[in-house]
């Protein structure tokens, strides 16, 4: 297969022509061993491939012709200053990159002729393949590039247009940090941004590229980078105690990528280093982008890592508190669950109350939504305690516990077990009397809550043998899902000072006066993520069994 490679002649071939047989010379690299290649390691497979190739064409002079020249003609149609900087990237926004990420899983494949990205995906479908591009051994990689010494017009047009590029990249960057400052509230950047390293990284690269020339890329230079890396961890530092925004999270993560690919460019245009290294080095990091640009899951997990680090940190220290290890703990714990109870009673009277009017559908969903959320906000206000809630709130704590050491996490484990079971005492000691008694008063005069039937297909439905355990393990899932929309709740406000905005609203302030707008505003920051989870599950619980029975799934919650 690697002799009809090599001996076809496509230097009057089209575009497509020549893309295809490079793409399928690359597959003849990375095919599966064969037996007589079994004793080959698979990190040295490709130097022992690429070498045997390098043999060929030294016997067959013709042969090495026509190669040097497709490749010539192919590197400067690729390596053209717009692809070496936009490989990997998309500039835009977070909601858009990842609406074109899922386009780009729908819709089929571009070209392999329209953008270096799409041919680098298509010879290297995996990150993987970076691994065995960092193996080639140098000495075969220099003797492959030897091939292309008298190609100097090439050499001349692939330093103009890295040094292109990596301006184009400078200018980017510069753009990134002023958006940055400009998120993060910095103050006094229109006065300083000439200060801004990145502006005199960009100045640096504009003149070089006027003037043709790379004599000042010196080690100070590149210290210079490495300042820039710096404060972008600073910086990033500093928005994780503020609170994390998505947007922002993205841009950061755009700003480091795109560094290090500047670095990366001007490495080739540094005598100090290695240009067979900085290849190697280069191929793999188009690689392990182009993948990352396809890669729906990365993206996710990129951005959104430090979010779900501050929504589990946030519910860490709320359910640090719904673990207690004292008598005294202990005992203000069941008077909490009392009162919770309490309230719990007073819920589920109202509930079936709702349900003789004959509600239905929607208005039945945001009845009940309504009667939970209330029901929940009244608990959290007047301080009680609910049991079924505590595991969304403790689960985060008991993870920060292991985090530490196993003598604390034991010790927390006996605390959490101790205080659920004072909880779940707490409620039942309120709730079973209060329904009993008031169920009774009414039954004395002749007006019951509910009807013989109803109550016993209320018993019936709880019935572990049924389907009760399948929904209450879904309730859980619901339970959990409030816990993290509270976390992202209380991180929401934190990053739009919802708190100076409501103290400094005029109609705010008219309407409550300025002391009370105060202290409204102090109780929304201070109980935000309680207020997040306990109203995003009363919906959950109300509106989600009404979507099942529009869906036709016979799937309820159990609370």
């Amino acid at each position: 297969m690697l002799s009809s490679l090599l001996a076809q002649n496509l230097i009057k071939q089209g575009d497509f022509e020549r893309v295809l047989w490079f793409v399928n010379l690359m597959k003849w690299l990375q095919r599966p061993r064969t037996a007589n290649e079994k004793n080959i390691n698979s990190e040295t497979v490709y130097t022992v491939r690429l070498k045997y190739m390098l043999s060929m064409l030294s016997k067959n002079p013709e042969w090495q012709l026509n190669f040097v020249t497709t490749i010539n003609i192919l590197l400067e149609k690729i390596l053209s200053p717009t692809q070496l900087s936009k490989v990997g990237f998309y500039n835009s926004g977070f909601i858009q990159e990842f609406i074109y990420r899922i386009k780009e899983k729908i819709l089929p494949k571009m070209p392999l002729t329209d953008d270096l990205e799409t041919l680098i995906y298509a010879i290297f479908p995996s990150e993987n393949e970076s691994l065995y591009i960092d193996c080639i051994d140098e000495c075969v990689l220099n003797s492959f590039m030897n091939l292309f010494n008298d190609k100097l017009e090439l050499h001349q047009k692939l330093k103009e247009n890295i040094l292109m590029a990596s301006y184009l990249l400078s200018i980017q960057l510069l753009n990134g940090i002023v958006t940055i400052h400009n998120e993060l509230n910095l103050s006094n950047l229109n006065e300083k941004i000439e200060l801004l390293t990145e502006f005199k990284i960009e100045t640096i690269l504009q003149n070089l590229l006027i003037n043709k020339t790379t004599n000042t890329l010196d080690v100070a230079f590149f210290n210079e980078l490495n300042s820039i890396e710096h404060n972008i961890d600073q910086l990033y530092t500093s928005m994780q105690i503020q609170g994390a925004k998505t947007e922002l999270v993205y841009l950061f993560q755009i700003q480091k990528r795109k560094l290090h690919r500047l670095r990366i460019l001007l490495n080739f245009l540094n005598p100090q280093v290695l240009s067979a290294l900085n290849l190697r080095l280069f191929v793999s990091h188009l690689i392990i982008e182009a993948n990352h640009q396809k890669s729906l899951k990365a993206f996710l997990t990129d951005n959104l890592s430090l979010l779900t680090k501050k929504i589990v940190q946030a519910n860490s220290h709320i359910g640090e508190h719904y673990v207690t290890y004292t008598w005294n703990e202990f005992k203000s714990m069941f008077v909490s669950a009392a009162g919770g109870g309490a309230i719990t009673s007073l819920t589920v009277f109202l509930k079936f109350t709702l349900s003789k009017f004959g509600l239905v559908g929607f208005i039945k969903g945001l009845g009940d939504s309504m009667n939970y959320s209330s029901s929940f906000l009244l608990i959290q206000i007047l301080g009680g305690t609910l049991a079924t809630k505590q595991p969304s709130t403790t689960a985060p704590f008991m993870a920060s516990e292991l985090l530490k050491s196993t003598e604390e996490a034991q010790r927390a484990v006996v605390a959490l077990l101790r205080t659920q079971f004072i909880a779940v005492l707490g409620n039942l000691s309120m709730v079973f009397p209060i329904c009993f008694i008031f169920s009774w008063i009414l039954l004395s005069f002749d007006h019951a809550l509910i009807s013989y039937e109803t109550a016993l297909t209320t018993f019936e439905s709880t019935s572990v043998l049924g389907p009760s355990p399948l929904f209450a393990t879904f309730t859980g899932g619901l339970l959990f899902l409030a816990s993290l929309i509270g976390g992202w709740f209380e991180n929401w406000v934190i990053i739009n000072r919802i708190d100076k905005r409501m103290i400094y609203n005029e109609k705010l302030r008219n309407i409550f006066g300025i002391k009370k707008t105060e202290r409204l505003a102090h109780f929304i920051c201070a109980n935000s993520n309680a207020l997040g989870a306990n109203i995003s599950l009363g919906f959950l619980l109300g509106m989600i069994p009404q979507i099942m029975k529009f869906l036709g799934l016979a799937l309820d919650v159990r609370h």
